[in-house]
């Protein structure tokens, strides 16, 4: 191969990672829990499940019932987390889990 189709093809091969990669946030962004560690906790628990999420599968939601019920830094990490890296749902509230349904701002409200 020529050097100028191999240096367009690693360019191309970055911009599709920088790409792919910018969807991913930081779990310590601007929240008032991002110092407790069960916010980061919860970030990685909500990220996973966000992007194997199926709504007929509630094995597939990755989450902590005692850090979930009793830490509000919990829930804003998986809360965060799983808007983070979960598939535009284009509105479709079935789309959640449903224990995280019907609350004041759907999953990221409390």
């Amino acid at each position: 191969m020529p050097l100028r189709l191999i240096n367009r093809l690693i360019a191309a091969v970055l911009l599709v990672s920088l790409v792919a990669l910018s969807g991913c946030s930081t779990p310590f962004g601007k929240s008032e829990y991002a110092d407790d560690p069960l916010y980061g906790l919860g970030y990685t628990d909500g990220c996973g499940t966000g992007t194997g999420f199926n709504p007929a599968d509630r094995s597939t939601v990755i989450r902590d019932p005692e850090d979930w019920s009793k830490s509000k830094a919990y829930r804003a990490g998986w809360k965060k987390g799983f808007n983070a890296c979960r598939p535009s749902s284009g509105g479709n509230s079935s789309a959640y889990p449903a224990d995280a349904q019907g609350r004041r701002n759907g999953p990221s409200g409390y």
